[in-house]
């Protein structure tokens, strides 16, 4: 509804009877403010202030769980003042154990229907409170679809890739032939023209200074000349080419099946790193982790409110591969891994041990990861190769007083700190402490990082 005009509601009136025009201009205020008060009440979704409390409520507790449309962990809240009486839900709200341990049929059914998950007491709101956001049942409605929204954008065609660029290059030598061919042929096709009329072509004077430098430099040995430095330069850009990009990825960030924020779970989240990489401290793999740990928190968090009550079409790509039911809540029979693409890759006859780093050298994963809390698309950061890590090992030092790992090392040059002779003497600083590097300390051994 639009604001009513004056003009527009008195223009067939008779301009004479002022009476009607007063009469049309109340009606027009009244229409003016009729709408303003159902667009503000709108606003608010229709609902009163017990409601409107008791939908903070609601999602400051309960979306973990709960969701109105849909079932997660626990039911769909959508109509259950329907289902039980508003007395029933205040007590089961604040304290289901109680309610379950008085011998209520409707409880221990609820609890055994799903799978004896057991739900938070909430004793800290008040009858009120829990009364509010039965009012917020209540007063519900469902969300009108956003136009225009999809679950799922069609990913965008990317123009520059490497393909684009293999074919304007294919495209260049196709030109640089047919420019040669059209040069020669037009070089043919004049020399039989002057052949056919007889023309000669005037013959430009040679400046002696040139005839005499042709004269001095054999022209076998300039081509050669020119030749050599053809080929050291193409076998300096080989060699270049050779030690900074084969088999080097930085900066390489495949698009995953599953697009998994690091930024989001690592970053704003702050989940630890070794909650999903678990075996980073005890194996020589930092491991991927299995989907299961993945349903750990997204069996309940399933991110509806942002796409129309659906659940996220991420989510739904780990409910598939798990082939979990979600109306059901359980597995099926037929489960099938998600196929990640790697991105940290070293050579097979590089040996590299996570738990040495981050258990024995106590490493950050963003030593060598750089910022994975800030990525959105997971990149390899550092180039891996031989003298970055060489690099890493002299100029880093080793905590031997504080590393139970180096507890041994640490005592062995504690003892001789007063030995002048001693090969550990050198390791001290000017104020006694100790300041040794992995290079120094046999980390430049081949036989370290290569079988």
């Amino acid at each position: 509804m639009s604001f009513f005009s004056h003009k527009h509601m008195v223009k067939h009136l008779s301009k004479s009877n002022l009476k009607v025009r007063a009469f049309a201009f109340a009606l027009t205020a009244l229409f003016n403010l009729t709408f303003l008060t159902t667009s503000a009440f709108a606003q608010d979704g229709g609902m009163s202030a017990a409601a409107l409390e008791g939908e903070k409520l609601f999602k400051a507790n309960c979306t973990s769980c709960h969701d109105m449309q849909n079932k997660m962990t626990g039911p769909a809240l959508k109509e259950v003042h329907t289902r039980r009486s508003d007395e029933w839900l205040v007590k089961w709200i604040r304290n289901n154990e109680k309610l379950r341990a008085s011998g209520d049929k409707d409880a221990i059914a609820i609890f055994n229907e799903y799978n004896k998950v057991v739900m938070n007491n909430f004793e800290s709101l008040t009858e009120d409170q829990v009364k509010n956001v039965i009012a917020y049942f209540k007063e519900w409605k469902a969300p009108a679809p956003k136009p225009g929204t999809v679950a799922e954008a069609e990913p965008k065609a990317n123009f520059y890739s490497e393909s684009t660029l293999y074919i304007l290059l294919f495209l260049i030598v196709i030109l640089l032939v047919v420019l040669l061919v059209l040069r020669r042929t037009k070089n043919s096709l004049k020399n039989s023209y002057n052949e056919m009329t007889g023309t000669t072509e005037e013959v430009a004077e040679v400046n002696p200074k040139a005839a005499a430098f042709r004269k001095w430099v054999n022209p076998t040995i300039m081509k050669l000349g020119i030749g050599v430095v053809v080929l050291l330069a193409l076998a300096s850009y080989g060699f270049y080419f050779g030690v900074t990009e084969v088999a080097v990825q930085q900066g390489y960030a495949p698009e995953q099946p599953i697009k998994y924020s690091h930024k989001l779970h690592a970053g704003d989240l702050q989940i630890d790193c070794k909650y999903c990489h678990s075996t980073a401290e005890y194996s020589k793999q930092a491991s991927v982790p299995s989907l299961n740990t993945c349903m750990n928190c997204h069996k309940g968090v399933q991110l509806r409110d942002k796409y129309n009550g659906e659940v996220s079409p991420e989510i739904k790509k780990i409910y598939a591969a798990m082939d979990y039911d979600v109306e059901s809540g359980k597995y099926g029979e037929h489960p099938k891994p998600i196929r990640w693409i790697r991105i940290h890759n070293l050579p097979d006859h590089a040996f590299f041990n996570h738990s040495m780093h981050v258990k024995g050298a106590g490493l950050t994963c963003q030593t060598c990861h750089g910022p994975i809390q800030e990525m959105e698309v997971v990149q390899q950061y550092a180039t891996l190769q031989m003298g970055w890590c060489i690099n890493c090992h002299k100029e880093r030092k080793i905590d031997v007083e504080n590393n139970p790992y180096y507890e041994k090392l640490h005592a062995k040059i504690k003892a001789e700190k007063d030995n002048k002779n001693s090969v550990y003497s050198k390791y001290f600083t000017k104020d006694g402490k100790i300041s040794i590097s992995p290079a120094e300390n046999g980390a430049l051994e081949c036989s370290k990082c290569h079988y």
